[in-house]
């Protein structure tokens, strides 16, 4: 087996092992956001009549507390987005130095220094522009504001109706649930570019990479922009083949789960 090839089934394996760790930041950007349902609870509480129920002479009172709410969505999760990012890129440069050493030696990763790819990542990720023209901030703000709303809609008709603090609460659970997929698609989106781009940064600096192999997501979707990276040969070095520099790589798609390889240079192959 060669180098490349040794290389290639180690960075797969490294693919597959972020994507299992970016299912458990999902689940750990849920439950984070997901406490703001127990101070909305303690908010209905305050506001409820001995019959358990708010009168609506309170309800313009009452959605003015959400926009606290909303800020406060808006801190915890941008708190566990960076918190996505910095563990994103530490996995996937520590995962790169290891490969690297392993198939070529401690020469591949010369000019590799990890704090500083990490800390370049982090920088990128946060402050780029997407397709939306946002950056991250941005995104996490219309999440919170996109749930704060929902929230707003559900417990206006619901005290409207006369229903009990105990149905309020319910209903508000049920709004977080039904909100979860953009709170997963932004840790999918953001926590996967970080990890792009720490492979294409580790390629940029190592003696031994001379290009990234871009590979689609888990979905075979021929209008998905990785899907069409992969089959082009832009450079005439093969179906997929990019430079390290070539940012469009580093984010295809919101939601793209699609990973890099190594070109190794002929003399590392």
């Amino acid at each position: 087996m060669t180098n490349q090839e040794r290389l290639d089934a180690i960075l797969e394996k490294i693919a597959t092992d972020y994507g299992k760790l970016n299912a458990k930041q999902q689940a750990f950007a849920v439950k984070e956001i997901g406490r703001i349902r127990a101070e909305i609870a303690d908010l209905l509480a305050d506001y409820a009549g001995d019959d358990g129920t708010i009168k609506k002479q309170r309800l313009t009172r009452l959605l003015r507390n959400l926009d606290s709410i909303e800020a406060g969505i808006r801190k915890t999760g941008m708190t566990t987005m960076e918190t996505v990012i910095n563990e994103s890129s530490a996995f996937t440069t520590n995962a790169i130095t290891g490969a690297l050493t392993e198939v070529i030696g401690a020469a591949a990763i010369s000019g590799i220094v990890t704090d500083r790819i990490n800390e370049d990542v982090v920088r990128y990720v946060i402050n780029r522009f997407g397709d939306d023209g946002l950056v991250l901030s941005d995104r996490v703000w219309n999440v919170a504001g996109d749930i704060r709303d929902e929230m707003a809609k559900t417990l206006r008709s619901g005290i409207i109706r006369g229903e009990s603090v105990g149905t309020l609460i319910k209903r508000v659970r049920d709004v977080h649930d039904n909100e979860t997929w953009k709170i997963k698609r932004l840790v999918v989106t953001e926590g996967n570019t970080a990890h792009r781009v720490a492979d294409a940064y580790c390629a940029q600096r190592s003696p031994v990479v001379q290009a990234v192999r871009i590979h689609r997501g888990k979905a075979d979707r021929p209008e998905h922009r990785c899907s069409q990276l992969e089959q082009e040969d832009r450079y005439g070095m093969g179906s997929g083949v990019y430079l390290p520099s070539d940012s469009e790589v580093f984010n295809p798609h919101v939601n793209c789960t699609s990973f890099l390889t190594y070109v190794l240079t002929e003399k590392a192959k």
